[in-house]
Order: C-alpha cells, then structure tokens, then sequence
C-alpha cells in the first residue's frame, strides 16, 4: 500500500511504515493495531514508532490525501 500512486507528483513523498502506524493509532476509535515483526529489532522499532505518539495535524492531512489517491 505504500507505493507511489500513479498521479501522486514525483516531487512527493510517500509515507513511511512509521507514519502509516502512527496514522492508524491517531485515530481516537482504534484501541489497537496488530503487528507481526519477525525479527527482534522490529519489536524495538515498533516500541519507537510508538513512543512518538499521534500525527501532527500536517502529517494526518498528508496521509489523507496520499490515501485519496491511492485509492482513486
């Protein structure tokens, strides 16, 4: 899901794995998101991604749009 959309401008990025969690735990309905890591470092990446918190207002209307032409 996180490839570049085909009318998304090369000159934007694209969000990373540590945005789209932290997208799904900004929403104030999810009480949990499941991960499968399959490697230690993951645990402790996941454990990072965490202790950052919710997106900023600018990040969440990034990852909006992004999801709009994703799905276009």
């Amino acid at each position: 899901m996180l490839k570049r959309p085909k009318k998304w401008p090369e000159d934007k990025p694209i969000p990373t794995v540590s945005q789209s969690y932290r997208f799904v735990l900004s929403h104030p309905k999810v009480d949990l998101c499941l991960a499968g890591p399959s490697q230690w470092a993951h645990v402790k990446e996941l454990t990072e991604i965490i202790k950052e918190g919710p997106l900023s207002q600018e990040e969440l209307t990034f990852m909006r749009e992004f999801g709009d032409a994703r799905h276009a």
